[in-house]
């Protein structure tokens, strides 16, 4: 009788303990940028030749002097048909501060129950999965990048 109570009292005290260890993930959003577009409209001809330059484990890609991003050697990257393009909503550089504000408001629960207080990732990686798409010949390349300087070392 004894041990029937000790293993219950463990048991409860084992799933209560499993409540608080959980940890708590921040979801992420998504974002697409289409590379293409940045190198094809790049007005600076100083940094043409290096939008896009392999490195000793990354290759690092320049969107015209906008952003810069970091694509791991051992990364994860898709091949896709052109005519998927259509399927991709593309986000600009410039409104991915606005998009980390909303990112924010919309976390703000999550970021209170996780921290205690109100604690944002401040760099983009916290807040976003990137991928950036490129058109090669006659298909697309997606890479899942970091964005350089926000907790990431190429």
């Amino acid at each position: 009788m004894k041990l029937t109570i000790v293993l219950i009292n463990a048991l409860f005290l084992l799933i209560v303990l499993k409540g608080f260890t959980q940890e708590i993930v921040i979801p992420k959003d998504t974002v697409y940028l289409n590379y293409s577009y940045y190198v094809n409209n790049c007005q600076h001809s100083d940094i043409l030749s290096k939008l896009k330059w392999r490195k000793e484990n990354v290759i690092q890609f320049n969107l015209c002097g906008e952003a810069i991003f970091i694509y791991p050697k051992n990364g994860d990257s898709d091949t896709l048909d052109i005519k998927n393009l259509k399927n991709y909503q593309f986000t600009e550089v410039n409104d991915i501060d606005s998009l980390g504000r909303l990112w924010y408001k919309k976390n703000l629960p999550v970021l209170k129950r996780k921290y205690g207080k109100i604690i944002a990732p401040h760099d983009k990686n916290g807040k976003f999965v990137t991928y950036l798409i490129e058109e090669s010949n006659d298909c697309l390349i997606k890479y899942r990048v970091y964005w350089r300087n926000e907790h990431v070392i190429d």
